[in-house]
């Protein structure tokens, strides 16, 4: 049993705990240090130390010296209570709701804990626990913002939206300064596609003073869910340039400048966010991603040389030098780097898939396929291997080929039932939310624009009307499919699809998709809704599958092509390589698209 600490001992603990809570993080560790050694193992000093641990992401340490103390003082309810949150940020949901189920039981005057209580089993899906929780939290303290803001959280998990939505403005008419309520009722409205109400929300939580820089972003980019492109582009910037790190705002800046006619200035916020923390591993991460996505593999070469340099070797460093020097000819050097990632982490999937392209690149199929084949065992929901293996199988006339690939059975035709005017006002609709300039430089197209954001999270019926038409079309298809449990997509099928994302694309004349896959989705899809009168004449326009990356630097024709027409719905496995062949009109090419997983 430990001592009792003396009233300056006490003192001691306190004011380092101030401290920490005022962010003097280096500060708090000094005069931690400097404490007695029994002070230190004392169940109050490793409570201290718990949090300290915390405050540096030292989580397996903070775990540690909480479970401590906690054998110490197996009835210190503050100790239960900031373990289970700790358990809950490292997404234990059941060990988390037991230890708060802990602290409740040892103080149940302790509003706090109950809300608490109520929110880690919200996070881990034990609803009936975070109800019981929370009503009593609120029954007790009625006039205590924090409960109703907890409760708009559960309602808002079970898919309660209105009722979340009333529940927040409860807590916000409790504590008007309520920034994170406010955040969370804003992204709550921007979810419902309710974009202006979801701004003016997030203005209000910004009038109330500093705010967090995830508030900041919500703002950004409800700014430019409304259309003030210009202004979210500058908020963006301001946000990056306060808080280097914040990734959200610098990868959404970086998408959305090339809308907007700046593509050169895509990468431009990273330069001295990277300057100011040269240390930061996800701030690299981002960076590596960005320069990939919007394929400036000159920048990717060179900020990879840079991150191996200041932050190590690490695996994604690796894999981002090797994609450049592949993508800039550099096959044999890629290879060397992949080889040498690969000697040291054998199960290290896209270490495999990007041997495997750069080998195929560099003329040897044969190698390439088991690097391709590994990566499949390794992830076999992965689609960029399996693409790969439609090339590399074609390359060595294997008749896998034909298994994998199956272009006359797997590519999907598809005429929805709609009444003839629908698609025209479909038409209409979507010109509409087509307000960029340019196309995004991580996409496909070429010489058109996107539509942003989810297309089939709209509320608009017109869109509602649509998703069913697919659903009913799709899942006939489905059923019409054999079964296969070795094959990628027809293994997988369940007889329906979730929509794992949306859009419309706006071709012009001479517009295009060049060749790629989908590399997360399971099946992927191009719905013609307005078409000029040149496409379908000969191949202007059309969909054509099998024709590869041009990065491997093949010239292979294509397995299949499929005209466009007004109404028809083509679906294919999201691994099928496929592209546009462009066309000159005057009027432009307006389809919509998505990628499906399959129903759960």
């Amino acid at each position: 049993m430990s001592r009792p600490l003396s009233p300056v001992e006490l003192r001691s603990l306190q004011t380092i705990h101030a401290q920490l809570q005022a962010g003097d993080a280096d500060g708090a560790v000094d005069r931690f240090d400097a404490l007695p050694a029994d002070v230190q193992e004392h169940p109050n000093g490793l409570f201290l130390r718990a949090l300290v641990l915390q405050a540096f992401a030292r989580w397996p340490e903070a775990l540690q010296a909480f479970e401590s103390a906690l054998e110490l003082a197996p009835n210190h309810a503050g100790l239960w209570n900031s373990y289970g949150n700790l358990l809950d940020d490292l997404g234990q949901g059941d060990r988390a709701v037991e230890a708060l189920q802990r602290a409740t039981e040892l103080r149940p005057e302790h509003n706090d804990g109950w809300i608490d209580l109520g929110i880690v089993a919200t996070n881990a899906g034990r609803f009936d626990v975070a109800e019981a929780a929370l009503g009593r939290a609120i029954r007790a303290a009625p006039a205590v913002a924090r409960g109703w803001a907890a409760l708009g959280l559960l309602e808002r998990q079970r898919g309660n939206t209105e009722t979340a939505a009333e529940v927040y403005r409860r807590a916000i008419a409790i504590d008007a300064e309520d920034v994170r309520t406010r955040h969370n009722l804003a992204t709550l409205l921007r979810e419902q596609d309710r974009p202006a109400e979801a701004l003016e929300e997030a203005e209000n939580a910004m009038r109330q003073g500093p705010v967090p820089p995830e508030t900041g972003t919500l703002r950004a980019h409800l700014l430019a869910d409304v259309g003030r492109y210009e202004e979210a582009a500058v908020e963006y910037h301001n946000i990056v340039s306060q808080v280097p790190e914040q990734i959200d705002a610098h990868e959404t800046l970086a998408l959305l400048l090339p809308q907007l006619g700046f593509g050169s200035q895509a990468l431009d916020a990273y330069r001295p966010a990277l300057r100011a923390r040269p240390n930061s591993t996800a701030l690299w991460g981002s960076a590596l991603r960005l320069a990939f996505a919007v394929r400036d593999y000159v920048q990717l070469a060179a900020w990879g040389q840079e991150a191996e340099a200041l932050i190590g070797p690490h695996p994604e460093v690796r894999i981002a030098r090797a994609a450049a020097l592949s993508r800039l000819g550099n096959q044999h050097r890629a290879i060397d780097l992949l080889r040498q990632l690969l000697a040291d982490q054998p199960d290290y999937a896209p270490a495999h898939q990007h041997l495997a392209h750069s080998l195929v690149a560099a003329g040897d199929p044969k190698a390439a396929e088991a690097h391709a084949l590994r990566a499949t065992e390794i992830d076999p929901l992965d689609q960029a291997p399996w693409a790969l293996l439609t090339v590399i199988w074609r390359l060595l006339d294997d008749p896998r080929e034909a298994w994998l690939a199956d272009y006359e059975r797997l590519v999907m035709p598809v005429d929805l039932d709609a009444a003839p005017d629908f698609f025209d006002e479909l038409a209409v609709r979507l010109a509409e939310m087509h307000t960029m300039r340019e196309h995004p430089a991580e996409q496909s197209l070429r010489g058109g624009t996107q539509t942003r954001g989810s297309l089939f999270d709209r509320k608009d019926p017109l869109i509602q009307r649509l998703i069913a038409q697919i659903r009913s079309g799709v899942q006939q298809r489905l059923r019409d499919l054999p079964d296969d449990p070795r094959h990628p997509f027809l293994s997988r099928k369940t007889g329906g699809i979730d929509f794992a994302g949306s859009w419309s694309v706006r071709l012009r004349s001479e517009g295009f998709h060049i060749n790629h896959i989908h590399q997360t989705g399971w099946m992927s899809s191009a719905l013609y809704v307005s078409l000029p009168p040149e496409v379908g004449q000969g191949d202007a326009g059309a969909l054509a599958f099998g024709i590869p990356d041009a990065a491997l630097g093949l010239d292979l024709p294509a397995r299949r092509t499929e005209k466009p027409k007004v109404g028809r719905l083509v679906v294919f496995p999201s691994y099928f390589w496929h592209g546009t062949l462009p066309f000159e009109s005057e009027q432009p090419r307006l389809t919509v698209a998505f990628d499906a997983l399959p129903a759960r």
